[in-house]
């Protein structure tokens, strides 16, 4: 049951970094040599991925092994790498309007009093 739930956590990070650089599953199938059902396997946790497989999706998705393994972290560091990869591939202006419409949220927390202090 573990092993199902890792490969589901790992899975979902997959179909994260795919759809945040706009790729497709067909797309990514292709490119690793699988066919597209298998990719939305892998994504769906029903497939366990061979440490060989893994590195190939980090080759196709450019990240790191450890990217796609990662546990959901709380950190703030953690919060903005994802947010980051998931900005990476618009254009400029978009990216910061997302940056400002960030900004504007904190700003809005921190006057209601939900962000904690550290």
């Amino acid at each position: 049951m573990k092993e199902r739930k890792v490969a589901g956590q790992v899975g979902a990070a997959i179909a994260a970094r795919r759809k945040a650089k706009g790729l497709t599953q067909a797309q990514i199938a292709e490119a690793i040599g699988v066919e597209k059902e298998t990719v939305s396997r892998m994504e769906n946790g029903v497939i366990s991925l061979t440490l060989q497989r893994l590195q190939q999706m980090s080759e196709v998705l450019d990240c790191s092994l450890s990217d796609l393994v990662r546990t959901n972290a709380t950190d703030a560091h953690s919060h903005s790498q994802n947010i980051n990869e998931l900005i990476a591939s618009l254009p400029v202006g978009e990216r910061v309007m997302v940056v400002n419409f960030v900004a504007e949220i904190v700003k809005v927390l921190k006057a209601r009093g939900s962000v904690q202090q550290l």
